[in-house]
């Protein structure tokens, strides 16, 4: 990479266009200067190595949290057994009546049956006891 700096004069290879004017002895005041090529004496990149670090970063969040996220639902599809209560993402809230491979089939009302798949299912529906348990201790704690 060569840099040209305005204070050296240079030479044209013939055939490469007219030579340069010659430089002034002393630019005038008003004359704006050129800075070198790449903005700066950083190579290149304005900011070094920390445009790699804002783009990087945030991806590897994404990865760790979507791959966090598969696990807990692989986790919770092989935990299915039928009989447990569940709620889909949808929001339907059934019972388990059998448990496949790739699809259960879920009772939402008495003798309502339908087809879901696995990946469907958001979580076991869990009693809402051990919640209202709390809210109890907490408003004896209060008292």
């Amino acid at each position: 990479m060569t840099t040209l700096f305005l204070s050296q004069p240079t030479t044209v290879s013939p055939g490469q266009g007219a030579p340069p004017a010659p430089a002034p002895a002393q630019p005038s005041q008003g004359a704006p200067t050129q800075a070198p090529e790449g903005g700066g004496g950083g190579g290149g990149q304005p900011f070094g190595g920390m445009t790699i670090l804002f783009f990087l970063l945030p991806l590897l969040f994404v990865f760790l949290m979507t791959r966090n996220q598969s696990k807990k639902q692989k986790d919770l599809e092989a935990a299915l057994k039928p009989g447990d209560k569940v709620v889909t993402q949808a929001g339907l809230i059934g019972k388990l009546i059998e448990v496949g491979d790739r699809t259960v089939k879920l009772e939402i009302a008495p003798g309502v049956n339908v087809q879901v798949l696995k990946a469907a299912i958001q979580g076991v529906d869990g009693e809402p006891k051990p919640a209202a348990e709390a809210k109890d201790k907490a408003q004896e704690k209060k008292a």
